[in-house]
């Protein structure tokens, strides 16, 4: 399907590929693209923008994506774990679902308008990430550094403020109120 291994201000519509091996995307645009199942080994995605594609159940190995956005999305069951630096994502209006971050640098990372159930963010820097108008249902924080993140219009998280750093966060009520629920306390 790629004739070669380096892409630059490219525009993919409609495209269809189950494996993606040592190709090197700068500035391209991917529109309608069904990633769904595939493999992503070795790739790198550099300033592009992913609107309306699918990517679920995708596997990712070894591959970066830096500055990238992906708008009106479906990106249930992947795991961003084994990505490599730099890793910088922005979600805009996506289903990011079922998916896992472990151990990342995702400072100042932006999800706006996304539907991030039953995801797990372990060990990961979330420092001045921001979760604009996200539902967080059954989605776990563990150990993360949450300084200055931003929770305000979100809603449905239960975030443990003795398993994560929360220093200077935002959150807002009635959903704050989530955090009496870990404490060991009864109210009446």
């Amino acid at each position: 399907m790629f004739k070669t291994d380096d892409y630059w201000e490219e525009e993919f519509i409609n495209l269809k590929s189950k494996d993606l091996y040592k190709i090197y995307f700068d500035n391209c645009t991917f529109k309608n693209c069904d990633f769904s199942k595939s493999i992503i080994h070795t790739c790198k995605f550099t300033e592009c923008t992913f609107i309306g594609c699918d990517l679920s159940l995708s596997i990712l190995k070894s591959s970066t994506f830096n500055d990238v956005k992906f708008e009106n999305s479906k990106l249930i069951g992947v795991s961003w774990s084994s990505c490599e630096e730099p890793f910088n994502i922005n979600f805009y209006s996506c289903n990011i679902s079922q998916n896992s971050f472990h151990m990342l640098d995702l400072r100042c990372m932006r999800f706006e308008n996304s539907i991030i159930k039953d995801s797990g963010f372990e060990e990961c820097n979330l420092q001045q990430a921001i979760f604009d108008n996200c539902d967080l249902e059954l989605t776990t924080f563990i150990k993360n550094n949450l300084k200055k993140a931003d929770f305000e219009t979100s809603k449905n998280y239960l975030i443990n403020p003795n398993l994560n750093d929360i220093q200077d966060a935002i959150f807002s009520l009635p959903e704050a109120l989530s955090f009496l629920s870990l404490l060991p306390i009864k109210i009446k």
